[in-house]
């Protein structure tokens, strides 16, 4: 279905859009002129112009097109290059397309690259190519794509196809998670036993993290990178404009150096390579030999990588050991340090030191903030965008990476048909809205670098499976990385579907299509709600359980009890994939709450119609039907408008503590008739997953407090930190 799709699609890729043409990023400017430049599958160029590692790299991506580029002298090139020492923009370049050749002006490498970038996807045909005038450079200077190739591994040739993607779209920072509790991946030839134990597991799990009893596949996995193999992908990325930015986990996520050097843990404790996900309690001990151990495998990891910044990781590290240990006890005391947090610092500082004193720089993700932040450091912001806005305010160096932008490990859509993913739900349009300077003042916006996609592999086994999850979402966050002035999302998603699907499709690339999936709108209405059907791109036609639509206004009031819409979308006479949409009618649909507690932005859909839309979610979840909250303690109040009888009040909840997410321990309900005096109608505690009260109850306000537990408990995946509360559907029935 996905080829056949994306074969149709090329018959649009001869027009150029009005407000996104086939460039992507798209260009600061990009103007159309009416010259034509007529090249028959032939460009050429002065080779001594360019660098020689780029020239073949040049002629291999043109090649691509079925377009020749040929060295000649400059005089006969078609192909005009002007170096311009003084040229403002780093990165930027101008490139003109008229009826003599193509101009480029650029003034290095970087921008070099990017003008060949811009050029090879301007050319629709191997023919001729349209006139235009482009001017560009890029918004942000760190531009960066993460891979977890520890949790499962890939090979250097999968991973040289997965960076020539990126270069495509100028990216220019790979961050290489190469450590972690699953397993060790690059060569230490101080430390063999780090690659022939600790590269390799026993076992892996089978299914979600959550999922009970636990099954593994009892299966040996692993591999790791030589350092000759690491010297190879670091040349192959940087003829492509791409710095390798290396990760080596510490203090936590430990458990594969771990299981291979167990001395230096707090235990001793001999321990395996875990086949499982999440957070392990056993960590880097902080005594001064393991200090020292991590420093030798820097120095060998220094000399592979060329990069200026080095990743050495500092999230989720539990302190339940480091508080029991003598060893950590005797190094706060000598140091006089009053908690464990002041330990995490004290070690990563004694890290950076190292790593300064060799001409580098490290960068960590938030957690490093914890205790105090190392003199030079940088800091990339995952949990949220705070961590970020910290470290800028203490004029710090930033990447942004939050969860509920930058996470692709994420579900794209609640489609059935969707892969095993960790859970979330960050769909393609969410991406296009990341903004990394957003809710920072002007005096510190020059403090962050820019943002990145995080691809966490626990449940993408394969390469095939890290592409559909990165691809199309990979294209939207190189947008917004390099053109702040972008077109509205509409605009993106016609030009992403005419041009860059098939661009992917010709280079064998796997990518998802769920952002073509139909959409309905829910909105309030004075009977209960209606539903809006919106069209992810403009040639797309719809039935509605077999009925041909071009657009529909359904208001529903609560008298039916479910209705189901079956959605066929077509592009063409090629069909896309059913969505099945299951609505439910009760008292309370469309009526509008107020959220004391305010539902997190990764898991908010619909707003104040968020427990009143009809929608239950389900399970697995996929995020697109639950409203999560980070908070021990939730309220809200339900508005019905007028004083309404009922006799049954439920509320659905989601237990999954593998991902952090558990039931309510107790709940209460009140009600009232004009929103000031409330009277208690039910308080009690969870009895499975579901918030439920059955009395005769009449009232036009209900307000509902839900209570969970302050922190995860002591070895949980996630100890010490506050759980989710996921909820769903407010039904209110007779």
């Amino acid at each position: 279905m996905k080829i056949t799709l994306v074969v149709w699609l090329f018959f649009f890729t001869t027009q150029l859009l009005a407000q996104h043409g086939p460039v992507f990023p798209q260009p600061i400017k990009l103007e159309q002129t009416t010259d034509k430049f007529v090249f028959n599958g032939r460009l050429t160029v002065d080779e001594t112009q360019i660098p020689k590692d780029l020239f073949p790299y040049f002629q291999e991506l043109f090649g691509r097109q079925f377009i020749h580029l040929e060295a000649v002298p400059s005089k006969q090139a078609t192909i005009r290059l002007n170096r311009i020492q003084t040229f403002v923009y780093t990165e930027g370049y101008n490139l003109t397309v008229s009826n003599s050749g193509i101009d480029i002006q650029y003034s290095n490498d970087e921008s070099l690259r990017n003008a060949f970038q811009t050029l090879n996807q301007l050319i629709q045909n191997p023919k001729e190519l349209a006139g235009v005038t482009v001017s560009d450079q890029p918004a942000f200077s760190y531009r960066g794509v993460h891979l977890d190739c520890s949790r499962h591994f890939f090979t250097i040739n999968e991973l040289k196809k997965f960076i020539d993607q990126m270069a495509k779209l100028k990216f220019n920072r790979f961050h290489w998670h190469l450590t972690d509790d699953q397993g060790w991946r690059i060569e230490i030839k101080k430390y063999p036993k780090l690659t022939s134990v600790g590269a390799w597991r026993d076992s892996t799990l089978i299914g979600h993290f959550s999922k009970q009893p636990v099954e593994y596949d009892h299966q040996k996995y692993g591999g790791f990178y030589t350092q000759e193999e690491a010297k190879e992908l670091v040349r192959f990325a940087q003829i492509r404009g791409i710095e390798i930015i290396p990760e080596i986990e510490m203090p936590g996520h430990a458990r594969a150096a771990l299981a291979a050097y167990p001395e230096l843990s707090c235990t001793g404790q001999q321990l395996p390579v875990v086949g499982t996900w999440g957070v392990f309690d056993d960590v880097f001990c902080s005594q001064e030999k393991t200090r020292s151990f991590l420093k030798d495998v820097l120095d060998e990891v220094m000399e592979i990588f060329p990069s200026h910044v080095i990743h050495i990781g500092g999230d989720e590290c539990p302190k339940v050991n480091w508080e029991k240990c003598p060893k950590c006890k005797a190094i706060m005391t000598e140091n006089k340090l009053k908690t464990s947090h002041e330990l995490q610092s004290f070690f990563i500082r004694d890290i950076e030191k190292h790593v300064n004193e060799k001409g580098k720089v490290i960068i960590g993700w938030d957690e490093i903030l914890e205790g105090g932040l190392a003199p030079n450091a940088q800091v990339m912001s995952w949990q949220g965008v705070e961590g970020g806005i910290a470290a800028a305010k203490q004029k710090h160096s930033v990447v942004m990476t939050p969860t509920s932008y930058c996470y692709f490990d994420y579900y794209q859509s609640g489609h059935p048909s969707e892969p095993l993913a960790i859970g979330g739900y960050l769909p393609l349009e969410k991406v296009y809205q990341f903004n990394p300077v957003n809710r920072l003042e002007d005096e510190y916006k020059q403090y962050i670098l820019g943002g990145q996609a995080n691809l966490w592999t626990e449940y993408l086994p394969n390469i095939q499976a890290v592409e559909y999850n990165a691809f199309p979402r990979l294209v939207a966050m190189a947008e917004v990385l390099w053109n702040k002035s972008k077109v509205p999302y509409s605009d993106f998603v016609e030009a992403l579907s005419n041009y860059y699907l098939p661009q992917l499709r010709n280079d064998g690339v796997r990518f998802s299509t769920s952002f073509l999936d139909p959409k309905l709108e829910i909105r309030p209405y004075k009977t209960g709600i209606s539903y809006g059907l919106i069209k992810p791109v403009n040639e797309v036609v719809f039935s509605l359980n077999n009925e041909m639509v071009t657009g529909i206004n359904i208001e529903r009031t609560p008298q039916v009890q479910e209705h189901r819409y079956l959605i066929h979308s077509n592009i063409g006479d090629q069909e896309l994939r059913v969505c099945d949409y299951t609505f439910t009618s009760h008292l309370a649909l469309g009526k509008s709450v107020k959220f004391d507690t305010q539902p997190h932005e990764k898991y908010n859909h619909n707003g104040s119609l968020g427990l009143t839309d009809g929608v239950i979610g389900g399970i697995p979840w996929k995020g697109d039907q639950w409203l999560g909250f980070n908070e021990d303690t939730i309220l809200f109040t339900l508005d019905l408008e007028e004083v309404t009888k009922f006799n049954h009040l439920q509320i659905g909840t989601l237990n999954d503590p593998g991902s952090w997410i558990y039931r309510p321990e107790r709940f209460q309900i009140q009600t009232s008739s004009n929103g000031k005096k409330f009277k208690n109608v039910a308080k009690s505690k969870m009895n499975g997953d579901l918030i439920e009260v059955k009395k005769k109850m009449k009232a036009r306000y209900v307000r509902v407090l839900i209570y969970n537990k302050e922190l995860i408990p002591p070895g949980q995946t996630g100890a010490g930190f506050t759980p989710w509360t996921f909820i769903n559907e407010l039904i209110l029935s007779r």
